[in-house]
């Protein structure tokens, strides 16, 4: 299995077969709040994570793309003495890939990149009904900080 950013002409092929379904399932989970913009969807080509230096994606590829890790750096607010940190926005396998390890990879290799750029930190959200998730973000190193609480006005 190969881990790497994937080529422009890959582009296409990465968001039929990984991010649509991946916002479809967000949606799924909490239709009120992941109400997707369809032309967004339609018009989706990585390039929100690819053209920008302080974003990425890594792609598994096993006889084509089976999973995808999104993300980026950002700098800690002058307050705190922290360094920068590597967030999580994304992390999808391709359902009859899942339970092979290919999660563990991605997510080991989105904490290298923000490593590689000096992060002391890694973090991500997870929904609060994502049992699945949070027992595999925890196992992965994960410690709870903060709860989230969100409010249609």
């Amino acid at each position: 299995m190969d881990i790497r950013v994937p080529a422009d002409s890959e582009r296409a092929a990465v968001a039929d077969r990984l991010l649509r379904p991946a916002y479809r399932e967000a949606e799924a989970r909490d239709p009120a709040f992941s109400d997707l913009a369809e032309y967004a969807v339609a018009d989706e080509d990585c390039s929100r994570w690819l053209d920008d230096d302080d974003r990425t994606m890594f792609v598994a590829y096993d006889a084509g793309p089976v999973g995808s890790v999104t993300g980026g750096v950002t700098d800690s607010p002058a307050l705190y003495t922290r360094g920068k940190n590597c967030y999580v926005d994304g992390l999808y396998v391709v359902p009859e890939r899942r339970r092979e390890g290919i999660a563990g990879r991605l997510l080991e290799r989105m904490k290298a990149w923000g490593r590689e750029r000096g992060c002391e930190h890694a973090s991500l959200s997870v929904h609060v009904d994502n049992e699945a998730a949070i027992s595999f973000y925890e196992a992965h190193g994960f410690e709870p900080k903060f709860h989230s609480l969100r409010q249609r006005l």
